[in-house]
C-alpha cells in the first residue's frame, strides 16, 4: 500500500504536512526521499505514518509508529470477522504487536515492523512475508535424497505449509470465514477499527471498566493488561517512568 493511499485513506487532504528526508535505499543503495507523517487515526490517537519508494529496485516500505507517551498497560483485541466488509477495517499493528489466528493454530510473534492497514492487507502481508520466508513454500526445496527426491517427512510438512498458506489467503479474500483475528500489544499502540460506512459500518462508542473496554461493535472485544516483568525488560521500560 503506497503512502499517498494510506494518506487518503485516513481522508486527509494535507499534503504539505508530509515531510521528505533524503536518504538509501536499504535494497540497492539508491538515493531516495523517506516520507513521513504525523497524522490522528480515527476512533485511536496520533500516531507516525513513514514510507520509502525506491524507483530504481522497487523496493517499498511502510512503518508505522505511535506518538506520546507510553500507555502503562498492554491490550489484546480479539475481532470476530465474520462477513466481508470486515476485511474493510482498518488496522494499525504497532512493532510490538503479536498477531493470531485460533482457527489455524497461528500466532506470530513481535515482526519489528509497525503496519497501517486493512484486515484484508494484514492477512495478505502475513501470507506473502511466510510465503517468500520459508523453505517449506519452495516445491523446489529438498532435505531428503542424494538424487533431490523429497523425504515423506519433508513432503508432509510442505503439504501442511501449503495448506496453511491457502487457509491464510483464503480468509484474506473473505471466503473462509468466520475466524478470530487476535492482536496482542504489550503497549498498547496497535487498533482495529470499525467498519467503514461506506461498507455499511454503523457509528460506535467505547466504554472502559474495570479493565475492559466494551463496544456498540459487537465483533471486537478489547481487554487490558499488567505487562509482565519480562515484557517490561524486553522492552526497555523497567527503569522508566511510562
Amino acid at each position: 500500500m503506497s503512502f499517498y493511499l494510506l494518506f487518503n485513506m485516513l481522508k486527509l487532504n494535507d499534503y504539505d504536512a508530509i515531510l521528505k528526508i533524503q536518504t538509501a535505499c536499504p535494497s540497492c543503495g539508491a538515493s531516495i526521499d523517506m516520507k513521513t507523517c504525523v497524522v490522528d487515526i480515527p476512533h485511536f490517537k496520533e500516531a507516525i505514518i513513514m514510507n520509502v519508494t525506491c524507483e530504481e529496485c522497487g523496493y517499498t516500505s511502510n512503518e508505522v509508529k505511535g506518538s506520546g507517551e507510553i500507555e502503562s498497560h498492554g491490550t489484546r483485541i480479539s475481532l470476530r470477522v465474520e462477513s466481508i466488509n470486515d476485511m474493510s477495517r482498518h488496522v494499525v499493528k504497532s512493532d510490538t504487536a503479536c498477531v493470531a489466528i485460533p482457527e489455524i493454530d497461528f500466532q506470530l510473534q513481535e515482526s519489528g515492523l509497525g503496519v497501517y492497514t486493512t484486515v484484508e492487507g494484514l492477512l495478505v502481508s502475513v501470507h506473502d512475508r511466510l510465503k517468500e520466508a520459508n523453505p517449506f513454500a519452495s516445491s523446489s526445496s529438498s532435505d531428503g535424497d542424494d538424487d533431490g527426491s523429497s523425504s515423506p517427512s519433508f513432503s508432509s510438512k510442505q503439504d501442511k505449509f501449503e495448506m496453511f498458506l491457502s487457509n491464510l489467503k483464503s480468509m484474506a479474500e473473505g471466503k473462509q470465514l468466520p475466524f478470530t483475528l487476535i492482536i496482542t500489544d504489550p503497549v498498547s499502540s496497535s487498533f482495529v477499527g470499525p467498519i467503514p460506512e461506506e461498507y455499511g459500518g454503523d457509528i460506535v462508542s467505547v466504554q472502559i471498566t474495570n479493565q475492559i473496554e466494551t463496544t456498540t461493535d459487537t465483533r471486537i472485544t478489547i481487554e487490558k493488561f499488567e505487562r509482565s516483568q519480562e515484557q517490561n525488560e524486553n522492552l526497555g521500560l523497567s527503569d522508566k517512568i511510562t
